[in-house]
């Protein structure tokens, strides 16, 4: 059984923030031998251009950094992708920081020094909640919402890059207005797309999925099931 649920961590890849370097090193060592990819920040600035490069399971990261800090990272974060899972953990085991991360969407908590077998416990609970979450787009269209994969007819498909990832981005947010500025904090960086090159994404998902997005002028897109 052991055995069992760490071959499941090989399924998932993991994102440790922690402005120690030794201990971010301790961290992201206890943790590959295990886990299928593990992915160090220094920061949490670092550890959302990670994320957003990046399909990351369970993201596990420090509240007190420097320049942005734990807890203003989930909130970008769960802006972007309300599904993301997180452990936080602290020097100052609090009930402030308890309840502050609780709100700020802590998945569970975890007290500084961190025992990695504990820690993997902790990965091994999350994972068992990663069921297989079919949500139905259309009657052509469906996805994996945990795996993050689509499905055109019962048959897995693949999109380009840069069409993935403004999907996914839709798909976190089904029914829900994707504002222009999410598009390009989370699929160009912050490089500042004109609408032009985001609408021909749009149609060219419209086109070959054969789902549907609603235009809100001057703010987004809601990719809406049917």
């Amino acid at each position: 059984m052991i055995s069992k649920s760490l071959d499941m961590l090989k399924q998932i890849s993991v994102l440790i923030a922690e402005d120690d370097e030794m201990a971010r090193s301790v961290l992201v060592g206890g943790l590959k031998p295990y886990c299928g990819r593990v992915y160090g920040a220094s920061d949490a600035i670092e550890g959302l251009d990670i994320f957003k490069s990046n399909k990351i399971d369970i993201i596990i990261t420090d509240i007190h950094m420097p320049n942005l800090n734990g807890f203003e990272m989930m909130k970008e974060i769960l802006s972007l992708k309300p599904t993301q899972k997180f452990i936080v953990f602290t020097s100052y085991d609090t009930d402030i920081n308890l309840v502050k991360s609780i709100e700020a969407g802590a998945t569970l908590f975890l007290k500084k020094p961190i025992d990695i077998q504990e820690l993997r416990s902790m990965l091994i609970s999350l994972t068992f909640e990663k069921n297989e979450k079919i949500i139905q787009i259309n009657k052509s269209i469906s996805i994996n919402l945990n795996k993050e994969k689509i499905f055109k007819d019962g048959k897995e498909i693949y999109l380009t890059f840069l069409q993935n990832k403004f999907f996914w981005l839709f798909a976190y947010n089904l029914n829900k207005l994707v504002t222009y500025d999410m598009i390009e904090n989370f699929v160009y960086d912050a490089k500042g797309p004109s609408k032009g090159a985001i609408q021909n994404v749009i149609l060219r998902l419209k086109k070959e999925l054969g789902v549907k997005f609603k235009n809100i002028s001057e703010s987004g897109y809601i990719l809406v099931s049917e």
